[in-house]
């Protein structure tokens, strides 16, 4: 599973955070399990009654799933470029108002209209 890595299983864990109420109970139920329960796939197997194979499959498709749902909606995406412009608005902030930088604060409007195009 592609969840093995860090980085992609944090990712897994964010789209099922964003689209994980448009997965079936039984799909929720696995990834509860195995995310928040940190269960191995035998444990979720044996819970589910289905085989280890079979929770295997079941979060490989969930996963594909998941990233069509980012593919075609993007709230994952755009949360997160929001996040990085707040961010750096706050630093740009920051800075501004230790050295009263007029050009700071020209980036900080420039974010805030990005941001509010982006609804």
């Amino acid at each position: 599973m592609a969840a093995n890595d860090f980085n992609d299983r944090i990712r897994f864990g964010s789209l099922y955070e964003t689209y994980g109420a448009l997965l079936t109970k039984k799909q929720q139920q696995c990834l509860e399990l195995y995310f928040c329960e940190d269960c191995s796939l035998a444990e979720i197997a044996e819970e589910m009654q289905v085989s280890r194979q079979a929770v295997h499959d079941l979060l490989k498709r969930v996963e594909q799933t998941l990233e069509h749902y980012e593919k075609i909606l993007g709230f994952l995406q755009r949360m997160e470029r929001t996040r990085a412009l707040t961010d750096e608005a706050a630093l740009l902030l920051d800075g501004a108002q230790k050295d009263n930088n007029n050009e700071r604060l020209s980036r900080v409007r420039e974010i805030l209209v990005e941001l509010n195009e982006s609804r």
